[in-house]
């Protein structure tokens, strides 16, 4: 989502590029705990704005933080969505304006196609920058305590947890300190091994290291 922005806001002929742009940098400025709790409201059964653009198009009620684990799972999804395109926009637009037009107007002089310019000279040149936003948004989401603890709580019955929220009931309701230590250990380690192999298949540094 957040390339596909980048790609149409790069476009010259845009008009309104500022406004575009600020707009969407917007769910990234505001504090997150406030996005999520904006969140929950949308997805409020009674009162919120999704069950009532559904019932405009006759879709009944969908009870979205109740006892199914799948419309939970897509609340937070949808929460967390929203919170991480405007980083992957901002990292993605800035490569785009970093690619130099003659490539553009070389494989155009070639015969090449919107998709063959984009798959072999905006994708390879968008590489350097993409992994390492991919492992530092993944490592993000990773750790999204917020979203978890504010949008569904974790419910129904910790189907919805992830392990720095399954830490905090832990550590604060059932007094379990030492296995929340340990959870935390086990996160350290998963993203620590994550981001070694993820940078050692994909290269993602290599052009810092250079």
């Amino acid at each position: 989502l957040g390339l596909g922005l980048a790609i149409v806001l790069n476009r010259p002929d845009l008009r309104g590029r500022k406004v575009y742009r600020l707009l969407l940098i917007v769910p990234w400025a505001v504090p997150s705990y406030i996005t999520a709790l904006t969140w929950k409201w949308l997805f409020n059964t009674q009162y919120g704005p999704i069950n009532a653009m559904l019932g405009m198009i006759g879709v009944g009620q969908v009870d979205w933080l109740g006892e199914s684990a799948f419309t939970n799972f897509a609340a937070n999804l949808a929460t967390n969505v929203w919170l991480g395109f405007p980083f992957m926009m901002v990292i993605s637009l800035g490569a785009l304006q970093s690619i130099p037009a003659d490539l553009y107007e070389a494989a155009s002089i070639d015969g090449a196609s919107g998709w063959q310019k984009f798959r072999h000279v905006t994708l390879p040149l968008l590489r350097p920058a993409l992994f390492p936003a991919v492992i530092l948004g993944t490592i993000w989401t990773f750790n999204l305590f917020n979203v978890i603890y504010l949008v569904s709580g974790g419910g129904p019955d910790h189907k919805t947890e992830i392990l720095i929220t399954e830490a905090y009931y832990l550590f604060s309701v059932m007094r379990r300190i030492g296995l929340a230590a340990a959870y935390s250990v086990l996160i350290f380690v998963l993203l620590l091994a994550y981001t070694l192999i993820t940078n050692k298949l994909t290269q993602a540094t290599e052009a810092v290291d250079r």
